[in-house]
């Protein structure tokens, strides 16, 4: 077999890459074409609640991402054009597909780092500056602004029980989109909850014990990435960034975290104003409890 071929409405593809946990599920059956996406389509992968994002080369790698050839992509969407929803599935060939899990290393950035915080300070003010488009219904100065409410949904999450799950049920499904504004913004604290304290971290306790309430909170796609943030498993443009933290200069932060803000209309910058947020209240959530606001 040298390229995609037709059966029905049935379509092979050979994948430059898998993320792991597509390359485990596919076990359970061939991926259906849900919908077809600006930069690519939206999969369901039987057998299991997520949702999977194919895409060409050049946008990063996702928790559950299966990256093709231009060329099968083009195919991939003609194939969709002429088929009912749900009626297209993908067989894919693997065999030659390198395979990749977008892990964020727990405890890896320590919160008083000079250099770190220095950065995160930096992309802070560059937001604020740049008037950065938000999904969150307000502005980037004023979702950073001293006291907002952003910031103390922030600080709720650090703390434990009810506190931390009650804030993340108020902002899970917030907001428009494939991934609402709410949702992002809770992956940008997660990142931050996970390379700060681990799997031990409140937030991600309290995202996994919502975990089964996601399917009703918020869009399939969402609760997919949802569920790969309480894994640690978060984009690799994000990973990247907060990696380079505790050792990049404000400027090569700066232009990492730009990388970032590309994913999706406001997505990106969504996430980024969560990690700014958390990292400006946790210093403040461990001085005194903050009171749980109430719903966005």
């Amino acid at each position: 077999m040298t390229g995609p071929l037709y059966a029905l409405h049935s379509l092979c593809i050979r994948p430059l890459a898998l993320s792991a946990s597509v390359a485990e599920g596919l076990a359970s059956g061939a991926p259906v074409v849900q919908t077809g996406h600006r930069h690519g389509a939206i999969l369901a992968l039987p057998g299991t609640e997520d949702s999977v994002f194919m895409s060409a080369p050049g946008l990063g790698l996702l928790p559950a991402h299966i990256v093709v050839r231009k060329r099968d992509l083009e195919c991939v969407r003609d194939a969709l054009a002429g088929a009912q929803a749900g009626a297209l599935r993908l067989r894919i060939d693997a065999a030659d597909a390198r395979i990749f899990r977008p892990v964020l290393r727990p405890d890896s950035l320590d919160p008083q780092c000079a250099r770190a915080r220095a950065g995160i300070a930096a992309v802070a003010q560059s937001l604020r500056v740049s008037a950065a488009p938000l999904g969150l219904g307000v502005t980037a100065v004023e979702a950073l602004a001293p006291g907002s409410r952003w910031l103390q949904y922030a600080a709720a999450v650090q703390d434990t029980g009810a506190a931390a799950e009650s804030v993340l049920r108020s902002l899970i499904g917030f907001g428009a989109g494939t991934t609402p504004a709410g949702d992002d913004f809770i992956v940008g604290m997660l990142a931050h909850a996970w390379a700060t304290r681990g799997r031990g971290a409140p937030a991600i306790a309290a995202l996994r014990m919502l975990g089964p309430a996601l399917p009703e909170l918020t869009t399939a796609v969402s609760a997919t990435y949802l569920r790969a943030a309480a894994r640690g498993e978060f984009g690799s443009h994000l990973i990247a960034w907060v990696r380079a933290l505790p050792r990049a200069p404000a400027s090569r932060a700066i232009a990492l975290a730009k990388r970032v803000a590309e994913h999706g209309a406001t997505s990106g910058y969504d996430t980024l104003a969560g990690f700014v947020a958390a990292a400006g209240s946790v210093r403040a959530a461990h001085r005194s409890r903050q009171p749980v606001p109430e719903s966005a």
